[in-house]
């Protein structure tokens, strides 16, 4: 089904695209992103699992579409490096007798490489500013998870990053930007991405990101 709906999408714009184009520019782009999962996770009015930020990147390529004086499409392909960092909240350790050694928290480091299909509508305030939103297809191609914080050493033995290959991999969500032209070529741009179906039955991606667009 997600297959299916992901080739639906895809035809749609291009369906959309070549109805409308009048003129076609290519460029390249990249940038660093702030990600992160949501929501975090509560028993009651406790806080068990706190899902926090993780420094990434991204860069890829697009084409743009100007279709009218005031509006544009840009259909990118993007290779990204996200995730999250997680940390569970007051984990209690007990010995064999059931006496309570320690209360502390254990953090991980979550990274993914993502390929990205965003199709971005470009709405140009002016020659300058413009606002821009959109869909974005994202397929999860390598996930792994590095435990960065364990006061116990429970996990001492196995801090090294893995492989889990039991996780959800497609994923679907919103872009909401600004975009500035510097100059001819080049132009910056922030976005704010949110995933709109749960991964994993519990997770959203939430991400923030700021980039430069070099168009050749």
């Amino acid at each position: 089904m997600k297959k299916n709906f992901l080739i639906i999408l895809i035809l749609l714009a291009n369906i959309s695209i070549n109805a409308q184009m009048t003129k076609m520019n290519f460029g390249l782009k990249s940038g660093i992103n702030m990600s992160k999962y949501t929501p975090d996770v509560y028993v009651g009015n406790s806080r068990i699992v706190e899902y926090q930020g993780k420094i990434g990147f991204y860069i890829g390529g697009y084409s743009n579409i100007k279709i009218s004086k005031k509006f544009r499409i840009q259909p990118e392909l993007l290779f990204s490096n996200q995730g999250t960092k997680r940390v569970f909240e007051d984990i209690s350790l007990f010995d064999s007798n059931g006496i309570l050694i320690g209360v502390s928290d254990i953090e991980e480091t979550i990274n993914e490489s993502v390929i990205s299909l965003p199709i971005i509508l470009q709405y140009f305030i002016n020659e300058k500013f413009n606002l821009e939103s959109g869909i974005q297809l994202g397929y999860v191609i390598n996930r792994k998870q590095e435990t960065t914080k364990d006061s116990f050493g429970l996990n001492q033995g196995n801090n090294s990053q893995n492989n889990n290959t039991n996780y959800d991999k497609f994923d679907l969500g919103f872009n909401l930007g600004l975009g500035y032209k510097i100059s001819e070529k080049l132009r910056i741009n922030i976005r704010y991405f949110l995933g709109l179906i749960e991964r994993d039955n519990s997770i959203k991606p939430s991400i923030f990101s700021l980039g430069i667009e070099y168009e050749i």
